[in-house]
């Protein structure tokens, strides 16, 4: 197959589409490759000469070879690249390396309702990519005390519940309120009181197992997910991360105290994620009806057990 003489048209597109940032590739009626910009070597790995006559089922055939995580969303250009309408795929990622992430639009060339060819255009966005996972990444920390948000704590409590749902295990979640952060706060100052919420996260945080996890759910309170424990281990674990955190306070300068509420799920059980949290709250607020410093663990029972009141077959549930 013979290819037309190059005009002066020819020549005025070719350097239009070298100067663009975007790659471009311009199709004839039959599909053809008639011109591709610059950027097509650094977004499609397509050298931009050899794209010159191909098809572009042999071209998207070739990023397929370097790339084969493209193979469905390059499925549905090809299947709307005889049509009259306009694709875009957004974003599609290449896993590289070099690693990259790019919007794909192809929109047909038409007049008097027949078309004429197609102009694929490929816009990179692999900084916008990068820019919004950093700000997602961002959004998932507790800028004050560098511990997990509320947000990522929820996601990391469903991400548990189903795995124990899986697996048939037990898991727990703690909610730790400093007790008394607003007269801490008015006596000391808040800078003071910041001051003393950062070492109680870092010390709650070294006190964890290697796959706790630790959050910070809202201005005096905290959280942990305690997956693969019992009652027993509960126990033990924030037994042992009240004391850390008690003591880091005092050799601080400050004397607190922390009431905690702790909600066991235990197969079979039919509450969900959010059912285990809003029951480690509802122990978190008894525990503090109760008094400073009470640590209330609700078993999964129909009510929040404590060290007073013993039922048959169940030991103290309040953690000393």
């Amino acid at each position: 197959m013979s290819l037309p003489s190059i005009t002066p048209l020819d020549l005025a597109l070719e350097t239009l589409l070298d100067v663009l940032d975007e790659a471009v590739l311009v199709f004839d009626e039959g599909l053809v490759c008639r011109a591709a910009g610059r950027r097509a070597a650094a977004l499609l790995g397509l050298d931009p000469g050899s794209c010159i006559g191909q098809t572009r089922a042999s071209l998207l055939a070739r990023i397929r070879e370097s790339a084969p995580e493209l193979e469905g969303p390059l499925a549905a250009l090809e299947e709307g690249a005889l049509s009259a309408a306009r694709v875009e795929i957004d974003p599609l990622e290449i896993a590289g390396p070099p690693a990259r992430a790019f919007v794909w639009t192809s929109a047909p060339v038409v007049k008097d309702g027949v078309v004429h060819g197609r102009i694929d255009v490929v816009r990179d966005q692999s900084a916008s990519l990068a820019m919004a996972r950093k700000l997602d990444e961002v959004s998932l920390v507790d800028a004050l005390t560098g511990l997990a948000n509320r947000r990522r704590f929820e996601e990391e409590c469903e991400r548990e519940h189903r795995r124990a749902q899986r697996v048939w295990d037990s898991y727990a979640v703690a909610r730790v309120d400093v007790d008394g952060m607003g007269a801490v706060n008015e006596a000391l100052g808040r800078e003071k009181g910041d001051a003393l919420l950062r070492l109680l996260g870092q010390a709650l945080r070294a006190s964890r197992r290697q796959y706790d996890v630790v959050a910070r759910w809202g201005d005096d309170d905290f959280a942990v997910l305690l997956p693969c424990v019992d009652r027993a281990a509960v126990k033990s674990v924030l037994t042992r991360a009240a004391a850390q955190m008690t003591a880091a306070a005092k050799d601080a300068g400050y004397a607190i105290t922390l009431s905690v509420g702790v909600a066991v799920w235990k197969p079979p059980s039919a509450d969900s994620a959010a059912d285990v949290l809003g029951r480690a709250t509802a122990a978190l607020d008894a525990a503090k009806r109760k008094g400073p410093g009470a640590i209330l663990v609700d078993l999964g029972g129909t009510s929040i057990k404590s060290d007073l009141e013993h039922v048959a077959d169940e030991p103290p549930a309040r953690i000393e």
